[in-house]
């Protein structure tokens, strides 16, 4: 049986994704898992974890080349010496979770018959082009059958102008935060959580038992934890009327770079034990940092923390499609009442905001979901159940 594998579809705004190296070549055969390729995005660079099964038999886009999305990149079959069956526009392998969410009238177009003009270039003069901020198509390549090499960029970078155009990663940042606050009906609650308990315990476990957590790793735990208690949090809309509700919990992390904002994810966030969690959280965050992601996950629910820089309160703006996100202030001492008593006390205190989108979610979901984050946050018995 003739498969083929697809340029993935990693988010709403992604029109095209680049082939940087292949893993595998033509007569290798592959595992579904396996890593096929590296390929690279407006916003960041994925290992891309084969599909499917089988053996390759051809490589239809090469090293450097830009290609639309959910355009066929490879083909693959069952047997070694099986005969290629004839494609149509509409064969593609099975779809992942990124190609079924997008729209309709996306999935009709003939996007394999389209004549489409791909930028060869090699990978190092991509990297170059996009710290420069210069459009490639603008460049005349000078290396083999056309191929746009590092010396073609800086050749290009020299005779520039002085001025600079948004990066495309901005560009695609700008695009999706755009349609985010135009067409979704944000609305916004706040809480204060009372930090002191989980601070002091989780600096504690670094000195006695050399565990160290971050409080971003708390938030996250203590936030998948209360979408298992309110799912419809947990949930993405597909078009105007379609949800889906997701089986897994998939914590996005808002992490800044210096090239924009990527999201890495952790992968069921709800069924990890805290100390796996951080490991795995801190491995991702640096990858993204380094301009790497792993395409294996979506997320369906995203935390943005600014209180390492001491901002104190803000509000974020949905990631499309998700229902909403959470932005984390920073823990600051403050006088408050002790109870029901008159006594008063110096607490660290942090306040959280949720932005959700009102098609998914309403306002009563929304403070349960702040409310059970809250307990989660300062149980110290409950933090200490997920070691």
């Amino acid at each position: 049986m003739t498969k083929t594998i697809i340029m993935p579809k990693y988010g709403l705004q992604q029109d095209n994704g680049t082939v940087v190296e292949w893993r595998v070549k033509e007569g290798d055969h592959i595992d579904k898992g396996d890593i096929l390729l590296d390929l690279e995005t407006d916003k960041a660079l994925f290992e891309y974890e084969s599909p499917e099964s089988g053996y390759v038999r051809k490589l239809v886009a090469q090293n450097g080349e830009e290609v639309p999305v959910l355009s066929v990149i490879a083909i693959i079959t069952d047997e070694a010496d099986e005969a290629i069956e004839d494609l149509t526009p509409t064969s593609t392998s099975t779809p992942t979770e990124e190609t079924r969410q997008i729209s309709d009238t996306e999935e009709q177009k003939p996007v394999l018959e389209a004549p489409t003009q791909r930028i060869k270039r090699s990978p190092a003069a991509r990297r170059r082009a996009r710290e420069l901020n210069i459009d490639l198509a603008a460049i005349a390549g000078t290396g083999p059958g056309g191929r746009i090499v590092l010396a073609d960029v800086e050749l290009a970078a020299s005779a520039a102008p002085s001025s600079t155009t948004l990066s495309r990663m901005r560009q695609a940042i700008g695009k999706t935060m755009a349609y985010s606050k135009s067409t979704i009906p944000h609305f916004y609650i706040a809480t204060e959580i009372d930090m002191t308990d989980a601070e002091t315990w989780r600096k504690n476990l670094a000195e006695t038992d050399a565990i160290k957590l971050s409080v971003t790793d708390l938030f996250v735990k203590a936030a998948a934890d209360a979408l298992t208690q309110y799912p419809a949090l947990n949930t993405s809309l597909d078009g105007d009327t379609a949800v889906i509700v997701h089986d897994t919990v998939n914590i996005g992390l808002a992490v800044g770079t210096d090239d924009g904002l990527v999201v890495p994810v952790i992968p069921n966030a709800d069924q990890a034990f805290l100390t796996d969690l951080a490991d795995e959280r801190a491995q991702r965050v640096e990858e993204a940092r380094q301009g790497r992601l792993r395409g294996d996950a979506s997320a369906t629910f995203t935390i943005s923390n600014l209180g390492m820089y001491g901002i104190t309160s803000f509000t974020a703006i949905v990631n499309p499609p998700e229902a909403a996100i959470l932005a984390v202030g920073a823990a600051i001492s403050r006088v408050v009442p002790i109870g029901d008593t008159m006594t008063i006390a110096v607490r660290q205190i942090a306040e959280v905001t949720l932005s959700a989108d009102h098609r998914l979610v309403d306002g009563v979901v929304a403070a349960q979901f702040l409310q059970a984050l809250k307990q989660n946050l300062e149980d110290v018995n409950k933090l200490e159940s997920w070691l």
